[in-house]
């Protein structure tokens, strides 16, 4: 049957702007939101914020399989799980990194693929002065983790329901780099690998338990390897824990914990691991 007249330039119409919204669809973005510490901005010493860290090289990666996408970087240095609650230092416009996530999420409902999280790790760093382990101030910045952290997953979820994959990440350990400094270095390094594990344990559950999966960032730098000895110059012979902690962050040269180009590369592979390649 031929269409004509009004009827037929109204069903033109109405096809014409079913395709225009579907392009659009399919042209519009999608997002990688990526949360968290100083290694979720790609911090080096020096420079400061960059954009060869981990986030930007996994983005890299995602992006091949998904063209559309978007990195989004609301990451803080300094960040501990107390201020992504509450804010105070760095400034968003919401009030804190949580609130800003919660906020992105929502507005871009449907729209996010992939957030990634790495925090926690600036609750306790102050608690390690000169290699040793000082207990009360763990104490405290463990409570404060315990606290904050199935708070912060719970409502990244809830912002960003069913559509995001949520990945999150466990810590390599720069306690390590203690074995390098002499004197009684080794022992300091032993000492703070069940500290690390505790801490890594701890985290892996209660992302585990908000639909988070986990990147083995520490299993990626052989964290517990100090059988396989390697050659890791000016240091010498060390376990292959030791040379990877040398070779991937700043600690051992600089006492910076701060991955190396090399070490943001190494998390972002420990990361793609765990990502689907299709998504969802």
């Amino acid at each position: 049957m031929r269409l004509a007249g009004p009827i037929a330039a109204t069903v033109t119409a109405v096809s014409a702007m079913s395709l225009t919204g579907t392009a659009a669809a399919a042209a519009a973005p999608e997002y990688y939101l990526a949360l968290g510490d100083s290694l979720s901005v790609g911090v080096q010493p020096g420079p400061g914020r960059t954009d060869q860290g981990y986030t930007d090289r996994l983005h890299a990666d995602l992006k091949a399989r998904h063209p559309r996408l978007k990195l989004v970087k609301l990451g803080c240095p300094g960040e501990t799980t107390t201020t992504m609650l509450d804010g105070g230092i760095c400034r968003y416009a919401a009030g804190s990194q949580l609130n800003a996530a919660e906020s992105f999420l929502k507005k871009h409902s449907g729209r996010v693929r992939y957030v990634t999280l790495n925090i926690g790790a600036n609750d306790t760093n102050a608690c390690l002065p000169g290699g040793g382990v000082d207990a009360g101030c763990a104490l405290k910045g463990v409570g404060s983790l315990v606290a904050n952290l199935p708070r912060i997953t719970a409502r990244v979820r809830l912002a960003g329901g069913g559509t995001p994959v949520y990945a999150a990440m466990n810590y390599y350990n720069p306690g390590l780099a203690s074995w390098v400094s002499g004197g009684g270095g080794k022992a300091a390094a032993l000492a703070s690998i069940p500290v690390i594990d505790v801490f890594n344990t701890y985290e892996h559950a209660v992302y585990r338990a908000g639909g988070f999966r986990v990147a083995d960032v520490n299993g990626a730098f052989s964290g517990h390897d100090l059988t396989t000895k390697v050659a890791a110059p000016p240091y010498g012979t060390v376990p292959l824990a030791v040379a990877r902690i040398c070779a991937w962050t700043y600690q051992c040269g600089d006492g910076d914990g701060h991955a190396t180009p090399a070490g943001y590369q190494k998390i972002a592979g420990a990361f793609l691991k765990v990502l689907p390649a299709g998504g969802r």
